[in-house]
């Protein structure tokens, strides 16, 4: 416990008061959702050894039950209470120094989260546990050789062999080299430990590091006036470094990329290293390529990773062994302690943000970073978030980048809008999936040898299965959400819990016995579409059910490099990220269904995802063509995304973000509260709602907006009710406060099985 130094002497029985002594104290936080900081006494034996970010074994509470925790704070002060001391420390590396612990303690703060489970976070159980290190027996002689070799005559020709050829402390040799080398067997050396003649300690070694460099590939061609004036105005924040946020607004096929390893090498000449940060494991497939084969020194950091191959990699990294490295989220920790610049590529991805505690935005973090090392970072993307757009506009260390162009001034392919209610209307009597103006040119493309890309952002043969009697959908009896269909498995499959069923015969309720109607069709039934319109016709599928693997990914794409398949079907998996300059058709098919989803950010994703599927067509001289297929086609964000026309887009919807008071015109809060009581969800969702609100009165805080409670888009997830709570506030500093006060004033004592805090939600689902 941390006990308090008393401001004046406390009454004792005895007539001499303690006498204050200059202690080491450590200040530790443990891995445990508390929100409490713990002061112990650093023993001789660790003395100069304990540093901040130091993971450590400590007794805490009454029973001095050894736990984990970090170090966050070291000094050395009088005290005159008694201190327990610490017991271990864990780590032989220290894995947050510096700037990453800062980091984590903005991070815990930010986000409202325990400091010491928020630090965990940042380092991998895989690197704290130092797999793929293996361990070695260092050993060396304790004793002079006047001593027991020449002064007994007990001693065996072994041991004096072993004490003749052993080297002197502090000078080692790993035992087992030095015993195979000098015959002599483990039973003696153990013996010569155990008589004091000879130390040992074991070491743990790290195995080679995974490489992912590949031979040198220097393009000839040269920078663009736009990529070199982007370059130009990053020089000056790389050559003296200082904090400065890029961003990096560059059409689709503009040479982004091309800007970023420019900027890189300069920062990789003088010796620091970088962080290139993707939101999705997809994406790091032809990036890694890409940079690979251009700097050297690579690391690539994702989920697909094994525990050892992480382990090794952080390790790599900290040592300085590698320069560069390439990963998702988490990438945003990795311990660069020459840290000279941060790209975030795709900077507008939901992806970024954690959906576990802590819940951060990496892009967010990866700034914050940038801050606390005095470094350039640069935030690229073909449609940023309006968040990023705003602040480049309105913040004084933001500076807006822009390449309004392709490269080798390729024109930006066409796209058509179709009316899926007028095809509905000229082919009244069968739904089409696949309309008549996407066929003719999906036929074009298969008879010049080209090839297509097609999106649906559904994965499934079909999202709905509704009874054609009494309309009743097929639900997930553990959520409030209809099950998917789909064929290959013969299944039905909730994407919320993943309960799987068979598929019934007929509708559930006996009194109806209906017959059941698949509707809505997913990324099977387009396939099977293709495949049934042009026979002939090579389709590959790639959504997240054939893609289970990291390498199943970068088969696809490398067979569809060498021209193994014709049309790609997918996900948003192939909306970004990709190119391949032959080809020249993207089809978008039901590019409305995002509008559908009751979120203010539904319109800006959806502008998104069809502007960054369009920019994988025509990225070569054969010119390409998107065609987009909507019930919703006459809508501005399908007008301007036709238009390639992000500003105008961007304009409209922040006028009317401004109006509504959503971000990034106001902060926002969520509080997400579950249980399997309908009623008790309800009734402590009341409860959170009212005590912030009377926190805000108490506090005379101005600005403040209490949204609900209400039940969540999804009411039930895996048995379990949702309400939610939302806060939404002018400035950033009334949210944080906000948050403070309920979590160490501990206001929200609540029944309900679950609660979550979302700071800066990127969905309100």
């Amino acid at each position: 416990m941390v006990v308090p130094i008393p401001d004046s002497p406390r009454p004792t029985l005895w007539a001499e008061e303690g006498e204050a002594k200059l202690v080491d104290i450590a200040t530790v936080v443990p891995l445990l959702p508390i929100d409490r900081r713990f002061s112990f006494a650093i023993p001789e034996k660790f003395s100069g050894q304990v540093q901040p970010g130091l993971r450590v074994r400590a007794p805490f509470g009454r029973a001095s039950r050894l736990l984990e925790g970090f170090v966050v704070e070291c000094s050395r002060q009088p005290w005159n209470n008694t201190l327990k001391y610490l017991e271990e420390l864990v780590d032989v590396q220290n894995w947050l120094e510096g700037r990453l612990l800062q980091l984590g303690e903005w991070m815990a703060e930010y986000y409202g989260h325990s400091l010491g489970p928020s630090l965990a976070a940042m380092v991998p159980p895989a690197v704290r546990a130092r797999r793929g290190f293996r361990k070695i027996r260092q050993i060396w002689r304790t004793v002079e050789p006047a001593g027991p070799v020449e002064g007994s005559p007990r001693l065996g020709p072994k041991m004096r062999q072993l004490l003749q050829h052993l080297p002197v402390f502090p000078q080692s040799v790993a035992a087992d080299e030095f015993c195979r080398q000098h015959q002599i067997s483990l039973t003696t050396l153990r013996q010569a430990i155990k008589r004091g003649w000879a130390g040992e300690r074991v070491e743990k070694i790290p195995a080679a590091v995974p490489d992912f460099d590949e031979p040198v590939n220097e393009p000839q061609y040269q920078l663009n006036a736009e990529q070199q004036a982007a370059l130009e105005q990053v020089k000056p924040a790389v050559d003296h470094p200082v904090f400065r946020v890029f961003l990096l607004y560059g059409v689709s096929g503009s040479g982004k990329t091309e800007v970023y390893i420019h900027a890189l090498q300069q920062v990789l000449s003088s010796g620091r290293q970088v962080i290139i940060m993707v939101p999705e494991i997809a994406l790091t497939t032809q990036l890694v390529h890409r940079f690979a084969s251009r700097l050297r020194q690579v690391a690539v950091l994702h989920s697909g990773l094994t525990d050892v191959q992480r382990s090794l990699i952080w390790n790599a990294l900290r040592s300085g062994e590698k320069q560069v490295v390439i990963g998702t989220r988490s990438a945003i920790f990795a311990p660069c302690p020459r840290l000279g610049m941060i790209v975030v590529d795709e900077e507008q991805e939901g992806s970024f943000k954690n959906q576990q505690a802590p819940r951060y935005h990496a892009r967010d973090v990866a700034i914050k970073r940038a801050q606390l090392e005095n470094i350039p970072i640069i935030l690229g993307s073909a449609t940023p978030a309006l968040e990023s757009w705003q602040h480049a506009h309105d913040r004084p260390h933001y500076q807006l980048l822009t390449l309004s162009r392709r490269v080798a001034n390729l024109e930006l392919p066409l796209v058509e809008l179709v009316d899926m209610r007028q095809e509905e209307r000229r082919y009244h009597d069968s739904i089409r999936l696949i309309s008549q103006p996407l066929e003719i040119h999906l036929r074009r493309v298969l008879e010049q040898s080209e090839q297509a890309v097609l999106l649906l952002n559904r994965r499934g043969y079909a999202r709905v299965l509704k009874c054609t009697r009494c309309r009743e959908r097929v639900l997930c009896p553990r959520c409030r959400a209809t099950l998917v269909l789909h064929q290959s498995g013969q299944t039905l499959l909730c994407h919320h819990c993943y309960f799987r069923s068979a598929i019934p015969a007929a509708c559930a309720d006996p009194s109806c016995g209906g017959r059941l109607l698949a509707t809505g069709p997913g990324t099977e039934r387009i396939e099977e579409e293709v495949q049934r319109l042009f026979p002939t016709a090579r389709v590959r599928r790639v959504d997240s059910d054939t893609m289970v693997r990291v390498a199943d990914y970068e088969q696809v794409l490398a067979a569809f490099a060498r021209r193994e398949f014709d049309v790609m079907v997918g996900t948003q998996m192939v909306a970004k990220g990709l190119d391949f300059p032959l080809v020249s058709l993207v089809g978008v098919i039901e590019a409305d269904a995002g509008l559908q989803q009751p979120d203010f950010r539904a319109g800006e994703r959806t502008f998104q995802l069809v502007t960054q599927v369009a920019g994988r067509a025509g990225r070569a001289q054969a010119g390409g063509r998107v065609v987009v297929q909507s019930a919703l086609a006459t809508w501005p964000v399908f007008i301007h995304a036709a238009r390639h026309d992000y500003t105008a887009f961007a304009e409209r919807e922040l006028a009317l973000r401004r109006q509504l008071h959503w971000p990034p015109f106001t902060r926002l809060v969520r509080w997400v509260i579950s249980d399997p009581s309908e009623s008790q969800a309800r009734a402590d969702a009341q409860i959170v709602a009212q005590t912030i609100t009377t926190l805000v009165e108490q506090s005379a805080m101005t600005e403040v907006e209490i949204l609900g409670p209400n039940p969540c888009a999804i009411e039930r997830i895996r048995r379990l009710y949702r309400f939610d709570v939302i806060l939404r506030c002018q400035a950033t500093s009334t949210s944080r406060r906000i948050i403070h006060e309920l979590r160490v004033r501990k206001l929200l004592k609540l029944k309900s099985r679950r609660l979550i805090i979302d700071v800066d939600p990127v969905a309100l689902l």
